[in-house]
């Protein structure tokens, strides 16, 4: 277990690195990619930070901004509004960055919602719980490699289900199905499909370090309206350390391509850690599902929504 003294002593050890650090937070309106926020803001030097909020919340995001810019005036804090639920609006925060910056050192990625009043879709037809788990943080990722490869050490973290990945619903990846989709499902399928597309890009992209955090049960809002629901996990995390142990996998060398031989990468090339930091072996389900191609399945599964989302997007505005 990587102890919290160990993640704060490291993290106070993020100002020797470079100086502006580029990083782009998509969930961090609430909960762990905040908390990872604000840890992040309070010890980088002179980091160039970029933040997504949907419309609802962009009032209130906006002033914990300014708070961050009044006790770190050094850092510069950039808020990008629009929906992640949306693959066309995931686009818009790409253009934003691209527009603005020629490399990105660390993609945190935290949004997400369990579903219990059932399935939600968007307008582009996919239902809003998976695809903030799963959709948009992949298209970010497409969209942006561009931009983390032109970074001396790009990171991307996504907290989600790192290395608890269950068995998927090969033929019904979007979960169509009536009898295929649940709250639980809708929890755990996107993350299953995370580890393997992650696991695709990582080789495609072998200077990234991927990171697919589980946190386990941590004092969220989310996890107040789980509980409203009969949940009542045991031990759980603190905002506060999940913050801290969020930056701290998003800076450490531990997590590097070439790190600490101790903290083992998947079969595919990423890594799946567990809350308290440690790697986790999850081969006997990843490794039959790699010899079958079910990785490159969920792959091209997944490009041809977001080329039809694209294509549906530029159709809307031709109709403008």
């Amino acid at each position: 277990m990587v102890s919290i003294q160990v993640v704060q002593q490291c993290n106070a050890q993020i100002a020797n690195l470079s100086q502006g650090l580029v990083a782009l937070f998509i969930g961090a309106t609430s909960g762990i990619g905040q908390s990872t926020l604000q840890h992040f803001a309070q010890y980088a030097s002179s980091p160039r930070i970029y933040t997504v909020a949907r419309p609802s919340a962009a009032a209130s995001h906006e002033s914990f901004l300014a708070s961050l810019q009044q006790s770190r005036p050094q850092g510069s804090y950039n808020l990008i509004t629009a929906d992640v639920s949306l693959i066309s609006e995931v686009d818009e925060v790409v253009a934003a960055i691209t527009q603005k910056e020629t490399k990105l050192d660390i993609l945190f990625m935290s949004p997400g919602f369990m579903a219990f009043e059932g399935r939600k879709n968007t307008k582009e037809g996919l239902d809003q719980s998976m695809t903030t788990r799963y959709y948009s943080r992949l298209r970010a990722i497409q969209q942006l490699l561009p931009l983390l490869n032109d970074a001396a050490a790009p990171r991307i973290v996504s907290v989600l289900g790192g290395g608890i990945e269950r068995p998927l619903h090969e033929d019904d990846l979007d979960l169509r199905g009536e009898a295929h989709w649940s709250t639980w499902t809708s929890a755990f399928h996107p993350a299953m499909m995370g580890t393997l597309a992650l696991e695709v890009l990582a080789r495609e992209n072998p200077r990234l370090s991927i990171v697919h955090w589980f946190p386990g049960p941590v004092t969220t809002p989310g996890l107040a309206k789980a509980k409203e629901y009969g949940m009542e996990p045991q031990n759980q995390m603190s905002v506060e350390e999940a913050g801290a142990r969020g930056v701290f996998l998003a800076t450490s060398d531990r997590y590097a391509v070439d790190g600490n031989e101790a903290v083992q990468k998947s079969g595919g090339g990423i890594f799946l850690i567990h809350p308290s930091g440690e790697s986790t072996d999850n081969e006997v389900l990843l490794a039959d599902l790699r010899s079958r191609g079910v990785d490159k399945k969920v792959w091209r599964f997944t490009r041809k929504i977001f080329d039809y989302c694209a294509a549906r997007a530029r159709s809307e505005k031709d109709e403008l």
